[in-house]
């Protein structure tokens, strides 16, 4: 008896497991590893999600390193290409005003005119506030009317800013109307009135000049968005006619314009195309706040916008052949879908006649000079 009774206290002896016990068996060691590779791979996933979004947006914002690559085997900055320069650099400026002033929606917009006087909002859409004018406005334009080049402007456009525009907040140009402005016959800051026998002479001197110019070969070198809201095309030329030198060909043609001080622009080298006018502060995707005027992060919203546009679309390339010039019967009638005559003018690219014609008329101004030899 009391060996037993030793035995049933001695520590060695293991207890029979309770009922609840037995219930629960251990896990084999397999199972447990397998559910923290599970347990792993379930905290690693939003690590992973957060490092993508940030690569994702990382070279979204970098459209420098994207465009150099595409743009440079180009050489447009080569030495033979100063225009090329003149033009990187005016971009470049161009481009630091969003930097330098924020985004300053509400100001002037163009030629002297803000968003209230050009739109106005009907039924939660904005439409162009159209006003004629008693001297329409003449000028001479570049169609960019390669319709695959511009609906690719047009779709990429709609895709980056819409998601930053509340309602009625953007306004997307007409693509079939793409142009760039080369120079004013008239402006509505300076007009210069014309009888229908006068526009008649000025469409022929600008057709007499379209014949010595050649169809301009474009490549897009970025997209920019002013203070002011506006997002530009910038192009660049690779072929055909400098602008420089259809602004220069159009001056001499059309002697009755604006002196050079009242044209709308103002840099002869420039080329570029208004895609959009953003009319109302962006809203930020995230939280779905509107950001208060010159805020620096609504300039930011819209700075990444349009870098992503460029990241997609520099290096675009066009040839564009086609000069308009357009009456404007409605302020703005091309960039507003208003009243407007255009007059296509084809740039044909022959050599200009020699000064002196033929012999015969060598012969008659030598003896009119030198009546004596």
């Amino acid at each position: 008896m009391g060996l037993d009774r030793a035995r049933s206290l001695s520590p060695r002896r293991r207890s029979r497991p309770t009922r609840h016990q037995e219930d629960f068996p251990r896990p084999k060691k397999g199972h447990t590893r397998r559910r923290l590779h599970i347990a792993t791979v379930l905290l690693l996933i939003p690590f992973v999600s957060l490092g993508l979004w940030v690569a994702r947006w990382a070279w979204q914002e970098r459209p420098t390193d994207i465009c150099s690559a595409r743009l440079d085997p180009l050489e447009l900055w080569e030495g033979t290409h100063p225009m090329n320069v003149a033009r990187r650099k005016l971009y470049d400026d161009l481009g630091a005003q969003l930097d330098h002033s924020g985004l300053m929606l509400g100001k002037e917009q163009t030629q002297g005119l803000d968003a209230r006087s050009l739109f106005r909002e009907r039924d939660g859409r904005v439409e162009p506030a159209l006003q004629p004018l008693q001297v329409p406005v003449r000028a001479v334009v570049l169609h960019v009317g390669e319709a695959a080049a511009a609906r690719t402007l047009s779709a990429t456009v709609e895709r980056h800013l819409s998601p930053l525009a509340q309602d009625a907040g953007l306004w997307l140009q007409d693509p079939s109307k793409y142009h760039a402005t080369l120079f004013h016959a008239s402006a509505h800051q300076f007009p210069v009135e014309a009888s229908s026998a006068e526009v008649a002479t000025e469409l022929k001197a600008v057709e007499r000049s379209a014949v010595h110019l050649c169809p301009i070969e474009v490549v897009l070198e970025r997209v920019i968005a002013t203070p002011t809201g506006n997002v530009l095309a910038c192009w660049q030329i690779l072929g055909g006619s400098e602008p420089e030198a259809v602004r220069r060909a159009l001056r001499g043609a059309l002697p009755r314009a604006p002196p050079a001080e009242h044209q709308t622009v103002q840099d002869a080298a420039i080329l570029h195309t208004t895609l959009a006018r953003l009319l109302r502060l962006p809203t930020a995707p995230a939280a779905g706040r509107v950001l208060r005027s010159g805020a620096p992060d609504g300039a930011a919203l819209l700075r990444s916008a349009v870098a992503r546009i460029s990241a997609e679309l520099c290096g675009l390339r066009a040839t564009l052949p086609t000069l308009w010039y357009v009456e404007e019967e409605d302020l703005l009638a091309l960039a507003l879908n208003g009243r407007v005559r255009k007059h296509p003018v084809q740039m044909l690219c022959q050599r200009p006649p020699p000064l002196i014609a033929n012999v015969d008329t060598v012969q008659k101004v030598a003896a009119n000079q030198f009546p004596f030899s």
